[in-house]
This record gives C-alpha cells, sequence and structure tokens, in this order.
C-alpha cells in the first residue's frame, strides 16, 4: 500500500515555474462504484490501521462530485490515508477539491513529515467558511465558500525547505517545511496525507467531501535503496573455532541510504537456570510527579533498552515488569513489544506479549504467565492503561529522560517524551536464567551506503561467528534484522544456520574450509586459515579462475560464470581440498 509518491496540491501552482511536471497519481474516484470502500478498492490509499474495508476507509459518493459522478466522502470514523513515501528531495504539488457541508461539524486533514509520527501541519475548516492553518505552533485564517467546492494545494518544494498552501486560490501561508504543527524543530521529509473526519472541536466528527486529488512531480526526489547479498548464511565449523562471512549492501537508488543491523537468535528451549535476578531500569525510586490526560482515554507508555545493551543477556527470561500506578486506574495491561520496522527511532512495533493486572497504589510488580526470551532484539517494556476523566496514572522520577525511559502512545502515535514532564517512566524489567552465547557479531552494524559510483557505494559487513563452548553435532540458527531508510525495503530479514562438525583437518589431510552461498549468484565466498591460492575449474576441466593469497577470506565474482556446477580448489597452509559450487 506504500508508493514512492508525493502529495502535492493543484497543477497551476507548478505551471508558473516553468518546469517540466510528471503526474505521478491522481484519482477522481469516478471509476468506482458508489458505496464501496476507497482502500479496499484502491491499495494506493490505506487507511490508519490498514484496514481497508473497514469504518476507517472512506465512502464512495455520488451525491456531490466535481468530476461526475463520485467523490470521496469523509465522515463518522474514516481516517484516510495516502502515503508518499518518506522523501527528503524534491518539488512536488498535491491538489484535491473539497466541499464542507455547512450541516457538519467541519473538516480536517493533516501532511506528516513522518508517518503516524510527526505532523507537519493541519489544517481545520468550521462549518461556517473559515478556518485556519496551524504550522510552527500559530495558527493563520482563512476563508473558503461553505456548501461549494473549492480547490486546496499544496506546494512543497524540499530542496529548497519551502512549502505553502493554497485554499480557494488564495495563499494561507508560506513556511520552511521543515516545521511541525506545533514547533519549529521537525524533519524535512514529506510522508502522507490523512484526510480524517475530525473537526476545530477535538469532541466532534467532522463531515467533508474530496474529489480530483492529484500527485505532480516538479522536481523528481533522491531516493535512497538498499538490497543485502547472500540472502542465507550459512557455515560448517568445528567447536571452539571462529570464522567471518560477508554480507554485502548496495545502493542502486540515487541517494544514501542509513542502515542498521541486529542480530536475533532462535532459543527454543531457555535455560531457565538462576544466575541472579538482573533489573534492567532508568528511573529511581523517587517519585517527581504524576501525569496522565483530562479526558478519559487509552494509551500505552513503554521504556526501550536497545540491543547493544543486552548481550550479556541473551538466552536470560523476562519474568516481571514492574510499574508506579494508582489504584484507580482498573484496567490496564502489562505489554512487551518487537522492534520497530524501520531504521529510524519510531517507538515500538507490534506487542508481541500482554497481561492484564489489577493496579494497587505503588510499585506493581507483574511476574509474567509466560517468561519472554531475551533473544537479542530491542527490549521494550510498556503498560497500557485505561485511563478515566481526569485521572493522573504515569508516574515520573526525578531523572531526566535519556531518550529511552520516556515513549507514551496515544492514537498510534508513539512520542519519545512529555513537554511537560521530561523524566523517567518508573517502570523496570526483572530477568533471570542462564545466558547463551551471543555467538554472532555484526561489524560495522550500522553505517550509510551510498549510491553507486561514489565512495562507500558498497558495505562489506563481516558477520563473525564464534563456536565456543559448543559440541558436535548442535545446530544452531539466527536472523540478522537488516533495517534501512529505504522507505519500500525497510526491513531485510537474513537467516543464519550455523551446524557444529568436525570439519579440523584429519588423517586424509582435509582442511576446514567454508564456502558460501552455496547456490552462489553473485559471488562466493571462501574462509579458511591463511589461503595461498584459489582455483575454479568447470566439469569439463577449464579453468575459470586463479588466484594467489595471503588471507583467511577470499571472494571470487561469479557473474561471468555460466549456469551450472564448479569445482574449487582451495589450497592453504594446512593442505588442500576440493569442493563443489553451484552458480545460478
Amino acid at each position: 500500500m506504500r508508493r514512492n509518491l508525493f502529495i502535492t496540491f493543484m497543477m497551476f501552482a507548478m505551471c508558473t515555474l516553468g518546469m517540466a511536471q510528471t503526474v505521478v497519481f491522481s484519482d477522481n474516484f469516478d471509476s468506482y462504484t458508489a458505496g464501496s470502500h476507497l482502500a479496499q478498492t484502491n491499495p494506493a490509499w490505506t487507511t490508519w490501521n490498514d484496514l481497508p474495508g473497514s469504518a476507517e476507509d472512506g465512502v464512495i459518493s455520488n451525491a456531490q462530485s466535481v468530476s461526475a459522478p463520485n467523490s470521496l466522502y469523509i465522515s463518522g470514523s474514516v481516517d484516510q490515508i495516502y502515503p508518499f513515501g518518506n522523501y527528503y528531495t524534491g518539488h512536488y504539488t498535491v491538489s484535491f477539491n473539497m466541499l464542507v457541508p455547512s450541516t457538519g461539524d467541519g473538516a480536517y486533514f493533516n501532511v506528516q513529515h513522518r508517518i503516524k509520527y510527526q505532523w507537519a501541519f493541519a489544517c481545520y475548516f468550521y462549518n461556517n467558511g473559515t478556518g485556519y492553518l496551524r504550522v510552527g505552533n500559530i495558527d493563520f485564517n482563512f476563508t473558503y465558500p461553505s456548501n461549494s467546492w473549492f480547490p486546496v494545494v499544496m506546494d512543497v518544494d524540499l530542496d529548497q525547505n519551502v512549502a505553502s498552501l493554497s485554499v480557494n486560490n488564495t495563499v494561507v501561508n508560506t513556511w520552511p517545511f521543515h516545521y511541525t504543527e506545533n514547533d519549529t524543530l521537525g524533519e524535512l521529509q514529506l510522508a502522507a496525507i490523512d484526510l480524517y473526519a475530525g473537526a476545530p472541536d477535538p469532541n466532534a466528527s467532522g463531515t467533508y467531501y474530496v474529489d480530483d486529488f492529484t500527485v505532480t512531480e516538479v522536481n523528481a526526489a533522491l531516493v535512497g535503496k538498499f538490497e543485502v547479498t547472500p540472502d542465507t548464511l550459512q557455515a560448517n565449523m568445528a567447536p571452539d573455532d571462529s570464522c567471518t562471512l560477508n554480507l554485502r549492501l548496495t545502493n542502486p537508488g540515487t541517494m544514501h541510504t542509513n542502515y542498521r543491523i541486529v542480530p536475533t537468535y532462535d532459543i527454543p528451549n531457555p535455560d531457565m537456570t538462576s544466575t541472579g535476578a538482573s533489573v534492567l531500569r532508568y528511573c529511581s525510586d523517587t517519585i517527581q510527579s504524576s501525569w496522565g490526560y483530562y479526558n478519559a482515554t487509552e494509551y500505552d507508555i513503554a521504556i526501550y533498552f536497545p540491543s547493544s545493551e543486552l548481550q550479556s543477556h541473551i538466552g536470560k527470561t523476562l519474568q516481571t515488569i514492574s510499574v508506579v500506578m494508582t489504584d484507580q486506574i482498573t484496567n490496564a495491561k502489562i505489554r512487551v513489544y518487537d522492534m520497530g520496522n524501520s531504521f529510524w527511532s519510531t517507538g515500538p512495533g507490534d506487542v508481541l506479549y500482554e497481561q492484564s493486572f489489577s493496579p494497587v497504589n505503588g510499585w506493581n510488580h507483574v511476574s509474567l504467565n509466560t517468561p519472554f526470551v531475551l533473544d537479542g532484539r530491542d527490549l521494550w517494556v510498556g503498560v497500557w492503561i485505561d485511563q478515566p476523566d481526569s485521572i493522573y496514572p504515569i508516574f515520573f522520577d526525578n531523572h531526566i529522560q535519556n531518550g529511552y525511559s520516556s515513549w507514551v502512545r496515544k492514537n498510534n502515535t508513539w512520542y519519545t517524551y512529555i513537554i511537560e514532564f521530561p523524566f523517567s517512566h518508573m517502570i523496570m524489567a526483572q530477568i533471570d536464567g542462564t545466558p547463551i552465547n551471543p555467538w554472532l557479531n555484526v561489524d560495522p552494524a550500522a553505517g550509510i551506503v551510498n549510491i553507486a559510483g561514489w565512495p562507500g557505494d558498497t558495505a562489506n559487513v563481516d558477520v563473525k561467528i564464534n563456536t565456543e563452548g559448543m559440541g558436535y553435532g548442535e545446530t544452531h540458527s539466527a536472523k540478522l534484522h537488516c533495517y534501512s531508510s529505504d522507505f519500500d525495503n525497510k526491513e531485510v530479514v537474513v537467516p543464519v544456520y550455523l551446524n557444529i562438525t568436525n570439519v579440523s583437518v584429519n588423517e586424509h589431510n582435509q582442511i576446514e574450509v567454508a564456502l558460501y552461498p552455496n547456490p552462489a549468484t553473485d559471488f562466493v565466498q571462501i574462509t579458511s586459515d591463511q589461503i595461498l591460492s584459489v582455483k575454479v575449474f568447470n566439469l569439463s576441466g577449464q579453468l575459470m579462475h586463479y588466484g594467489t593469497y595471503h588471507d583467511s577470506r577470499v571472494i571470487i565474482p561469479t557473474t561471468n560464470f555460466t549456469a551450472g556446477t564448479y569445482l574449487v580448489e582451495v589450497t592453504t597452509k594446512g593442505g588442500r581440498t576440493t569442493k563443489k559450487v553451484v552458480v545460478r
């Protein structure tokens, strides 16, 4: 449902620029059946919770239109999102026509720097023909014809960091686009537009129609891409040994790509033997203040322990989550969340575990019915709260939050701090059990891949494996979660398989050589102790490659090899061996 498209509002703004323009998306809603749901019919659109066909999904209506016969009707619980992608460069306009009935409660839409996380601006419409744009925590008033169609146009030049909004052919304001709705410190990024059934009165539901939605590209964006090879890693090794495999990260896009790699381990039977409980926490025991929402609402609070801080605890289990609360809350759940599937720190991902409890005043120590295994991923723990009116159940200590210790989610949006109370949540996690040997080490675990032709256009990542303490016959597996800033490829998961076998020098003078991937596509990597030479023959005996080396790792390109089976002869200081490799 995500396309690399941008929203912008109206073609005339671009025509005055005298530049080449490309309509990258348009929808006049006329090809749909009246009464159908938009995102369910056209996957270029989605909803807040990615629920096409639900009450969040706008309805096609033939009651009003500019281009007959249909328009999009926004009312009730509709929360219609058009995702442009996360773009940092380029120049775009988005245009649509809008009708706000005077009999309703008004209308609302917003544009987002980061989808579901950071609002670029918001636009509010009263039902009497007045409204306001809110950006940079300032309101800019405008008028429009109530009960009539009028154009809305947004122009965003990311290269110049300039945006403007026009309502009914009148410019409302021009501003630096990195501003947010309520601040001047935001990201220079365009992600989505949200046609939400909201209104200036937060307790009201908006009603309006949208027609002739068009996205136009004035100057193309520079877009980073992310590719990882190989798609699987495998090693056959002896106990108490080590080797280095390789991941190759490339970027066929037009802008640099950021990446981060997190190993997780498959631990089907964790050792629950106690080695002494450890408490993970950022807070002290001193209460600084309490906090909550004025109106009844549901929300989450959470804290975050990065993977890099948990290496000595991998294989242990999370057994207790503790939180300071009040017994005025009667509906609460402890929760464990997954890593967010993005390079960007946008908060936790999906809920992996939850358990209801009845809060008491003070510390609530909730033992998990099923202990949660620490497998190497970032650990997010927190509490979901169903809060009544005017109750303040969130307690902070006297430590200033550190970016990890004070996350809040409301309306499916995570925030990394609370402005009024920028302290640490009073949440703790108790873990115990016997840790495993974290046998994977990734270096570098984060970085940048430049575009092709630039220095750093390929990142070679060493995946180091250590079999210390492992025994013959054991098999292990893990995953490398490769996160990136490529909006269309946020996460690539590379499985890693490890077999512990007797591959040391034996009576036949066979030497330890690992060859992968096999089958190979772009390259084959050979690891051993002090490789002296490598020869590759086809099955007819023709020498296809010969090289001399003084290294423990050699990479042989296979892109010029025809598909088939080849013999790889490896000579090291320990001897010589021949292995087969299949090239696809």
